[in-house]
């Protein structure tokens, strides 16, 4: 009974005397909010009010631009294409041909209709985007019908550099001034219009392409593939859903509630929670071992140092203190689990109760008076008194009894 497993035993039951109301709530409580979790996420989970895209409309749009070489130099051979570049030559491929290419997505589409409208732009613009100028020229203008998804609808035009050029220093020669920075670009309108998911649906796009002339070249901008979505969404009523842990969560916390509830129920009716004085006293001991523990020494004395009147102590701690006071060691008999402590002629001695001691065992107190108890080596020792009123101990083993002898000399 006294094994680290009958002690945790006896500590367990000492909580679940002390606390078990306390647990008892804290169990209810869990009950009470594992069924309330449980009922809200798998029984009723309620509703909530989520925006749901119903149509979706994604229009993609660039500039595509190239050069044809059309004058006879040492380079490019005449009618060589030139593409996609960011700068060409005035002199020998004045002319840029540009497509505006347009296609939208959508999971469904009917009707659809796409409009590409370009514009060329030449404005003259101060540092405030004050416009002191402005002259447009409409360049091309495609409509396509019944367009479905993926498919490119293409809107082309010519661009004559050279001509642009001097048309602008035609104006500026007749303004007679120029006092912002002169701008040429082509402005592309893109308007897609249908029923996208059955939902009617319209999308405007806006792009710009920047042509430089720089002398015997122009510099051409382009922002490169354009995409814009268009989504409608309303607002649709949905039940409510929750994650793995609440969903998984409330059941366990019912179920660890319900288990520990009906394990402190049972534990106070079918067992006596409350420690007896014995039980009590045990753990007394095991928690002054443990605190105690750096002065205790496992030492087995020797057989000589038993034959000394004995005191018992009530406790390990009054053993402790009293070998502290007296500047003594506190030692532990390896084969009775007593402890000792040795001061003057006496022997101090505290023997550890079981924890399954009863209620008859022997009372531990720091006494010299009366009998004493066995010893170790299972001795009596009986105080007699001899004719002069001095007290001598005679010490009985096994099967013989020593007494004074004839003469007064009082030995053992």
């Amino acid at each position: 009974m006294s094994s680290a497993h009958d002690e945790r035993r006896l500590r367990l039951r000492a909580v679940l005397n002390a606390q078990s109301t306390a647990i008892l709530v804290v169990c209810l409580l869990l009950v009470a909010v594992g069924a309330g979790l449980a009922y809200t996420t798998h029984v009723d989970p309620g509703t909530e009010t989520e925006s749901r895209t119903v149509s979706s409309l994604t229009v993609e749009s660039e500039y595509r631009h190239s050069a044809t070489v059309t004058e006879p130099n040492a380079v490019f051979e005449t009618g060589t294409v030139l593409d996609e570049r960011n700068t060409y030559f005035a002199r020998v491929a004045p002319e840029l041909d540009v497509t505006v290419a347009t296609s939208y997505a959508a999971p469904t589409a009917e009707s659809v209709t796409v409009e590409v409208g370009s514009t060329l732009v030449m404005r003259n613009v101060g540092e405030e985007g004050t416009v002191y100028w402005r002259e447009t020229e409409p360049l091309a203008s495609e409509t396509s019908s019944s367009v479905s998804p993926g498919e490119t609808v293409n809107a082309s035009f010519a661009l004559n550099s050279t001509a642009i050029d001097e048309r602008v220093a035609s104006i500026e020669d007749e303004l007679g001034a120029s006092p912002g920075e002169t701008e040429t670009f082509v402005r592309t309108e893109v308007t897609v219009d249908g029923s996208i998911g059955g939902v009617p649906t319209a999308s405007t796009q806006t792009l710009d392409m920047t042509l430089d002339h720089g002398g015997d070249t122009y510099s051409v901008s382009e922002p490169g593939v354009q995409s814009d979505t268009t989504e409608r969404t309303e607002q649709v009523t949905v039940e409510r859903e929750y994650g793995v842990l609440r969903s998984f969560g409330g059941p366990l916390l019912l179920l660890v509630g319900l288990v520990g509830a009906g394990g402190v129920g049972y534990a106070r009716w079918e067992y006596e929670l409350a420690l007896t004085p014995a039980e009590r006293e045990y753990l007394s001991y095991r928690d002054d071992r443990s605190e105690f523990a750096e002065w205790i020494t496992t030492v087995r004395l020797p057989a000589s140092v038993h034959e000394r009147p004995t005191a018992e102590a009530g406790s390990l701690r009054d053993l402790v203190d009293f070998a502290i006071d007296n500047d003594t060691g506190v030692v532990e008999d390896p084969d009775t689990g007593a402890f000792h402590a040795v001061s003057g002629e006496f022997l101090y001695t505290y023997r550890p109760p079981a924890p399954a001691a009863d209620s008859t065992a022997t009372d531990s107190s720091l006494s010299m008076d009366g009998d004493s108890p066995d010893d170790e080596h299972g001795a009596a020792a009986d105080v007699i008194e001899d004719g002069d009123g001095r007290e001598t101990a005679s010490r009985s083993t096994g099967g013989g009894e020593a007494t004074p002898d004839e003469g007064g000399d009082n030995r053992a």
